[in-house]
C-alpha cells in the first residue's frame, strides 16, 4: 500500500515539476517566463479548452478486480469545456462536460467571489461549495474582522498572483529542446499573428534544471526579497488578527516574540530571507550528494519516459492566445499495479482578451445542495440521495465507483462494564452497537430528543426512519411498529441499541465472526 501511495504522489509531483519548468527565460524574441506571467494577470477573456487522459496497461502485470474495474471505467476520460467566461478575476463561468467509458456528464460551474456553484446533469438542484471565510474556518465564530482579512486575502492573493509566479518563471533555466518562430494560427475564427514556442522537457533532465533553479534563486537576492515581501503583505494583516484572536490583545506587546517582526516588514523579510538562502546554499552543497543517495525506483523516474511537451501561441501582449500540451510518463516495471503509461493533453484557446466578458449565472432560486454548509457534513450517500437515481452520475458514483457501500467491522466485548462507551457487547445472545457510531458510519443521520428519550434515525439514500425509545422493545421503521430483541438503552450517556434493527433498518446486513468474536455490517 505504501508502494503504490509513492508511486501516485511521485507521479504527481513529477507532472508539476514538468508543467513549471516548460523553459522560462526568453527565446528568441519571446521572454516566455513574461508570457506566464502576462497570461495570470488578464483580467478578463473568452475561451475553450479539452483535456484528455489516456492510460494504458502493463500487459505483463494482472490488475487486482478493483483496479481493473477503475481502468475500464477511466482508460480514457476526457473534459470538453466548450464555454469559458472570465467576467473578472472572482467571477468565471465554465460550460462542458466530462466523458468517460461509460458515458457522459454535462455540467455548468460559475465562480463568485471564490464561491463555487455547480449544475451537474443529474443533481437535483445546483451544487454549492463555499470557500468564504467562515465555510473554511468551518465556524462561524471567527471575528469579523478576521473574516474580512480572509476574505481580502482570496482577493489579493488573485493581484498578487502574476507578481509570485514571475519570480518562478524568470529563475527557471531552459530545458535543452525550445524554439520560437512567428506563425498565423487562427484563434475562435480570427487569424493572428502570434510567437510560437516549443518546448520540450524530459525526466532525465529534472535534477539539472533543479538544480540550475536553485543557483539562479540565490543570485536573484532582491528578488527573493521581493517575493518574501510580496507574501508578507498578504499574510500579516491576517496574523495580527488570528494573534489577536487567540488571547494575544496587544500585538505591539514586547513580550510577544513576533511582534518585531508583524509590525517591521523590513525586519520579518530580513529575517527570511537570511534562513531561506542559509538552507538554499546548503540545499545547493548536499544536491550532488543527495542524488547519488537516491535509490533506483526513484531513479527510474527521472528518464526520457517521462515528458512534457508543449507549443504556446503567444501574443505582442504576452499572452498565451493558444496551447497545445502532452504530458506522458510511464512507471516503472512492475510498479504501476498492472497500470504501463499515463498520457494527458490538453488543447485550449482564449479571446476577447480584457475586453467586456460577462460570465454565466446558475438560477439557485430552487434551493441548493450544500457540500460545506452549516446543516451538517455531507456524506457520500447524502450526495448520491441528491441525484436522479435514472442519472449518468449516479450510475458513476453508486453502481460503478461503490461510493455509499460500507463494510463495518466492531470488536464485541463481554459485557457493557467493557464496552468502553464505543464497543458493542454481548447482551444474553443479542449484540448491541452504539447507536451514534453505527449509524454515522452508514452516512446517516441520528438525533437525540431529551424530552422524549427518543433516537431517530433517517437514512437519506433510503429514505428510511426509525425511531427507538429507551427502555422500550419496540421501534419504529417507516412508521411500523416492530419488535426488539432488547430494548435500547443509555451506558454512560452512550445509546445501544439491537444491531440488526439499526442495521437493517438502514438496507445493511449483518454478518458475526464467532472466532474473533467480531460483527460485521455490510451494505451495498
Amino acid at each position: 500500500m505504501r508502494t503504490k501511495r509513492w508511486n501516485v504522489m511521485l507521479s504527481l509531483v513529477l507532472v508539476g515539476i514538468l508543467i513549471l519548468l516548460a523553459g522560462c527565460q526568453p527565446v528568441g524574441n519571446v521572454d516566455v517566463g513574461k508570457a506566464m506571467a502576462g497570461s495570470l494577470a488578464v483580467k478578463s477573456s473568452e475561451g475553450k479548452q479539452t483535456v484528455t487522459l489516456e492510460l494504458t496497461p502493463d500487459p505483463g502485470v494482472t490488475m487486482s478486480p478493483e483496479g481493473k474495474r477503475a481502468f475500464d471505467l477511466f482508460s480514457k476520460v476526457k473534459i470538453d469545456i466548450t464555454e469559458m467566461k472570465m467576467q473578472d478575476q472572482l467571477h468565471t463561468s465554465l460550460k462542458g462536460a466530462f466523458e468517460y467509458q461509460k458515458g457522459r456528464v454535462p455540467f455548468e460551474l460559475v465562480m463568485s467571489d471564490m464561491n463555487y456553484t455547480l449544475k451537474i446533469e443529474g443533481a437535483k438542484k445546483p451544487i454549492v461549495i463555499r470557500n468564504s471565510a467562515t465555510a473554511m474556518s468551518g465556524t462561524a465564530e471567527l471575528s469579523k474582522e478576521v473574516q474580512e482579512q480572509l476574505q481580502q486575502l482570496s482577493k489579493k492573493a488573485v493581484e498578487a498572483m502574476p507578481s509570485l509566479t514571475s519570480f518562478f518563471t524568470r529563475n527557471f533555466p531552459n530545458p535543452s529542446k525550445i524554439t520560437a518562430a512567428e506563425v498565423n494560427e487562427t484563434v475562435n475564427g480570427e487569424s493572428l499573428t502570434l510567437q510560437k514556442v516549443h518546448a520540450e522537457v524530459y525526466g532525465n533532465e529534472l535534477l539539472g534544471l533543479v538544480k540550475g533553479f536553485l543557483t539562479n534563486v540565490l543570485a536573484d537576492d532582491q528578488g527573493l526579497k521581493d517575493f518574501i515581501g510580496v507574501l508578507y503583505d498578504l499574510y500579516v494583516p491576517i496574523l495580527k488578527e488570528v494573534t489577536k484572536e487567540a488571547g494575544k490583545s496587544d500585538v505591539n506587546s514586547m513580550n510577544d516574540p513576533l511582534t518585531p517582526y508583524l509590525n517591521n516588514k523590513a525586519l520579518a523579510v530580513e529575517f527570511i530571507h537570511t534562513f531561506v538562502k542559509t538552507h538554499l546554499e546548503q540545499m545547493l552543497k548536499d544536491f550532488d550528494a543527495s542524488v547519488d543517495a537516491m535509490g533506483p525506483e526513484a531513479k527510474a523516474w527521472l528518464s526520457d519516459n517521462q515528458s512534457l511537451k508543449m507549443d504556446l501561441y503567444v501574443d505582442k501582449d504576452y499572452v498565451t492566445r493558444k496551447s497545445n500540451t502532452e504530458i506522458g510518463f510511464t512507471l516503472p516495471q512492475g510498479k504501476g499495479d498492472g497500470l504501463k503509461s499515463v498520457k494527458i493533453t490538453s488543447v485550449y484557446e482564449v479571446w476577447n482578451v480584457n475586453k467586456p466578458v460577462q460570465a454565466a449565472t446558475i438560477d439557485t432560486a430552487g434551493g441548493v445542495i450544500e457540500m460545506n454548509g452549516a446543516d451538517g457534513r455531507m456524506t457520500a450517500s447524502k450526495f448520491v440521495a441528491s441525484l436522479d437515481p435514472n442519472s449518468q452520475l449516479y450510475k458513476l458514483l453508486k453502481d460503478d465507483l461503490g461510493v455509499t457501500k460500507k463494510n463495518i467491522s466492531m470488536f464485541v466485548g463481554e459485557d457493557k462494564e467493557l464496552s468502553f462507551g464505543s464497543l458493542p457487547y454481548n447482551d444474553n445472545g443479542t449484540i448491541m452497537v452504539p447507536a451514534r457510531f453505527v449509524v454515522e458510519e452508514l452516512d446517516a443521520d441520528v438525533k437525540w430528543d431529551e424530552a422524549t428519550k427518543q433516537v431517530k434515525v433517517t437514512d437519506p439514500l433510503s429514505g428510511a426512519v426509525l425511531v427507538l425509545t429507551i427502555g422500550s422493545d419496540e421501534a419504529t421503521v417507516n412508521g411500523k411498529t416492530v419488535k426488539l430483541e432488547k430494548p435500547a438503552v443509555l451506558v454512560d450517556g452512550v445509546t445501544y441499541v439491537p444491531v440488526r434493527v439499526v442495521s437493517e433498518g438502514l438496507g445493511a446486513k449483518v454478518g458475526w465472526e464467532q472466532e474473533t468474536q467480531t460483527v460485521k455490517i455490510t451494505r451495498d
